[in-house]
This record gives C-alpha cells, structure tokens and sequence, in this order.
C-alpha cells in the first residue's frame, strides 16, 4: 500500500488534500464548538440587560399587580427565576435551580419604586440553553465528523482528478514516447505549466522523431553499403578463383612446351614449331590479362567515367565494320538499321561494350546464318540464331562462365567478354537484357 502511494501522484495528492480538508474542517468546527457557547452567552447577556432595564420602566408605571403579571411573564419566557422584596413580604417568581449547572447563571438586581412603596427586584438568568447548546454540538460530532469526511474525499477526488489527470496524460504519452512509439501527441490547448510542459514534450517528440527516421534511413542505407560491399568482395573472391583457375591452364601448357622443347623429347625437337604455338599461348595469355587487367581498373572504388556526348550511330557501324570480316569468313549477314542516336557515357567503353556483344553473336552464331543490329529510339538490339539453354541464362554475365560445354578457348572464349559487358554497362547505369526467342538469341540495351 505505501508503494502504491509513493509510486502514485494521483494517491499523493489526493491523500494530501483528503488530510487537509478534514484537519482544517474539523479544526473550524472545534473552533465554533469552543467559541459559540461564549458568544451566545454574551449576547444573551446583553439581551437581559435591555429587557430587565425596559421591565423595571414598566414596572414603574404600573400597579403591584400588574408588576406581579409582568414578572411572571418574563420569568416564563425567559426561563429566569425572580424575587420582589419589599417591607411587608417577599415574593418568588419562577421555577427550577441553578446552583447544579455547568455555566453559572447571570443575575441582575434593580431597585424600583411602584406607587409609594420601594421594591427591590432580583432576576436570576439560567445558564441552561448555553450547556445544551455545547452539549448539542459534541453530540453531533460524530455525524459531523462523517460529514467532513465525506465532503473532504469527494472535494479532494474531483480537485485531485481535474489537477492530476494532465498529467497522468502527460506521463502515458511520455511512456508511449520513450517506447519509440511517436505517433501520440500531448494536448496543449492549455496555457499554464501543464501547456507548456506539453508543448515542449511535443516538440522533443518531433525533433526525436526525425532524428529517428533520419538514423533509420542512415542505418538502411548503412546495411545496404554493407551487403553491397559484401557482394562486391565475394565476387572478387570468386573473380580471382576463376582468374587463378583460368591462368593455370595455359601456363601449365606453356611450362610442358617449355620442358619438351628444352629436354628434346619426341615431337618437341622441332623446337621452331613448337616455339610458335608457345607464342599463341602467351598471346592468348596476354589478351586473357589484358581483359583482367581492365575489369580490374572498373571495379576499383577510384574509377570513374570520361563522360562525353557519343554518337552511338557511328560507334556501332564501326564495331560492325570491325566483326564484318570474320562474319564474311563464316558466310554470315551482318545487316546493321540504324537510326541515329546519341548518349551521355564514356565512348571508349561503349565502344568494348558493343563490340564484345555483336563479336559474341558472330562467334557463336552458326555459319551461314543472319545477324541483325539495330538502334532505334535509343535501343539497342543484337540478334543472332544462336541459343543458350535456359537454365544458363542466369549465369551468363558470370566471369569465366561459358556456355559451349568443352570450356575451349577457341570455341567458347575467354569467358570474361559478356561478365566486361556487363561492368561497363552497370558502370553506366544502363538497362540491358539477354534472353531466347523464337529466331535466335536477343540481346538489348536501352542506352539511356
């Protein structure tokens, strides 16, 4: 119970005003109860004054009968005991004694002349209506004391809810807020402390709230560099794997050349012959690092574009030109429409880029067949009779993947032309696409 209140405002202060109102309640009818006897019996001390000072005027003026008449009159409304002495005899007037009350009485003699005779007149006022009205405020004590307490619970509950309930709502809503919950609002059509407490509550909510979106996109933003740096190390990973791989056959090849030609065994006495498929290899091996070397230079973090406006017109019609021959030799058509069309880019990638795509159609297209380029409405479109099994159409842009089943360098490549297409394309920001249809192979880059 006492750590309910102490952990309770609303429990304090209603408490704390359930206490006061009853002491000062209670303290104001003790006050009454000690001072109202004292006061009535000052007034009533005062009334007797005037009345005995108009009772002997009367007397005076009237007969001894009618001075009887007029005592007994005010003896019984005053509820007073009088005696009329004069020479010859004395006469009492009322009834009951004094002597046994708690409050004495008040007694007043006069002396008075009524006809020729003198008289004196005593009257004696009993103290009994101030000892019943003291008795009548300790008997109701109790049910005062009852009263008090009621009216003090009831005025401190409303007092206690009008003061706390603000903040007690002030308090949920910083609870909601301190849960990150920033959707509550505090009221603040008040113009007092509570207002204002309100107010700043409100604005401490929003400024909190903002940081919080702004460390919320920071933190996506944050995961998001990682995962992509993540990637971006598992695909050198792999890149250099297949690098490594890639380059341990030629040079495995070239070292058994080597060996053969320098120990003269069997056909490798012809040394002449030899050292010139020996070249073939380095060379092969050269252009194999010279591509490495350039996918290499893109994916740095300091690489950066020469970007300038390229016709891309006049780009494509010579790397048409530049596969045409071997086309020829296959007995392929290269048919080029082109429409004109300029980009923002640099021109010597597009240049590799668009070159290694209508290379890769002629390469792997079958003799005889048709290869068709276009560029309309900046789109790029190569396609080829050429086909790539589904499930491979993924992977094709991998670095050293090739879809001829051998892995032969002369039939299959260098793996890398499609994985540098698509280096430069995404450096670029450019929208590109492969896929099958029912004439060949398609490959499309919208060049935006």
């Amino acid at each position: 119970m006492i750590k309910t209140i102490k952990n309770s405002l609303w429990m304090k202060i209603f408490l704390s005003l359930t206490i006061l109102l009853f002491a000062v309640s209670f303290l104001l009818y003790g006050i009454v109860t000690a001072v109202m006897p004292a006061s009535y019996r000052s007034q009533q001390t005062m009334g007797y004054t005037e009345q005995m000072g108009r009772l002997v005027t009367e007397l005076e003026n009237g007969t001894v009968d009618d001075a009887i008449n007029h005592i007994y009159e005010f003896c019984l409304n005053h509820n007073a005991v009088a005696t009329l002495s004069g020479k010859l005899n004395t006469v009492t007037f009322g009834e009951g004694s004094t002597s046994d009350e708690k409050q004495p009485a008040q007694t007043a003699t006069a002396n008075l002349k009524i006809g020729e005779e003198t008289y004196q007149l005593s009257v004696t006022i009993s103290g009994r209506l101030v000892n019943q009205l003291t008795k009548a405020f300790w008997n109701l004590l109790s049910i005062i004391s009852l009263l008090i307490l009621s009216i003090s619970i009831i005025a401190a509950s409303a007092y206690t809810h009008f003061l706390a309930k603000p903040i007690l709502k002030i308090s949920d809503i910083s609870k909601r807020l301190a849960a990150l919950d920033m959707t509550w609002r505090c009221d603040t059509t008040r113009t007092d402390e509570v207002g204002i407490l309100a107010r700043n509550l409100n604005t401490m909510a929003e400024r909190l709230d903002i940081a919080l979106r702004e460390l919320t996109t920071a933190n996506a933003k944050l995961q998001e560099d990682i995962e992509q740096e993540h990637r971006q190390e598992k695909v050198r990973m792999d890149f250099f794997r297949a690098v490594s791989h890639e380059l341990k056959t030629p040079i495995t090849v070239l070292k058994g050349e080597l060996e053969g030609m320098i120990y003269q065994v069997g056909e490798y006495k012809d040394r002449d012959k030899h050292l010139r498929c020996s070249m073939r290899t380095i060379k092969e091996m050269e252009n194999l690092v010279k591509e490495i070397l350039s996918v290499s230079r893109m994916a740095g973090s300091d690489f950066s574009l020469n970007k300038a406006e390229v016709n891309m017109t006049a780009l494509v019609q010579s790397c048409c030109r530049k596969w045409q021959g071997l086309a020829e030799d296959k007995g392929q058509q290269l048919i080029a429409g082109l429409n004109e069309c300029t980009c923002v880019g640099d021109r010597d990638l597009l240049e590799k880029a668009v070159s290694n795509i209508i290379g890769n159609a002629v390469i792997h297209s079958e003799n005889n067949s048709v290869i068709r380029v276009s560029l309309r409405e900046n789109v790029l479109e190569v396609l080829n009779t050429g086909h790539i099994p589904e499930g491979e159409l993924e992977r094709i842009f991998e670095p050293f993947y090739r879809v001829e089943s051998s892995h032969n360098r002369k039939t299959g490549g260098s793996g890398l032309g499609l994985y540098i297409v698509k280096t430069i394309l995404d450096q670029h920001r450019m929208a590109y696409d492969i896929n099958n249809t029912e004439g060949g192979v398609r490959f499309i880059v919208r060049l935006s």
